[in-house]
């Protein structure tokens, strides 16, 4: 049995809210990789350096189809310290378009997205 723990549980609530939302910005769960690229770039676009470019490096590998690259700077984005919910909100609309996104890939058989998956795997485990 997996344990939901209290992070998970404020997302969600926010999400089934609505709660978040500034100046009409829709915060959502991102349904291209193109739009969790974007939607990480805004979350991030005035968080401390290295995590933005953190942030940057890995909406770029998403864009780009890079997988393994996009899978190791998400990990270092959701280590940050201080994630606000809509930055939380973007590593999680990422990280499940970076999921859809390599499960197809496999299905056709791709070992760089069977490698990235286990990476994914990885980070979600912690």
């Amino acid at each position: 049995m997996r344990i939901i723990d209290g992070a998970t549980v404020l997302l969600l609530c926010g999400w089934l809210l609505g709660c978040g939302s500034r100046e009409g910005e829709d915060l959502k769960t991102a349904t291209t990789p193109a739009e969790a690229a974007s939607q990480i770039e805004r979350a991030f676009a005035h968080a401390p350096e290295e995590t933005r470019r953190a942030a940057d490096m890995a909406a770029e590998a998403l864009r780009r189809g890079e997988y393994e690259k996009a899978v190791v700077s998400l990990t270092t984005v959701r280590a940050a310290t201080n994630v606000t919910f809509e930055q939380g909100l973007a590593i999680h609309g990422s990280t499940v378009q970076l999921e859809a996104r390599l499960a197809a890939e496999i299905a056709s058989g791709s070992e760089s997205a069977q490698r990235a998956y286990g990476l994914l795997k990885a980070m979600k485990a912690k």
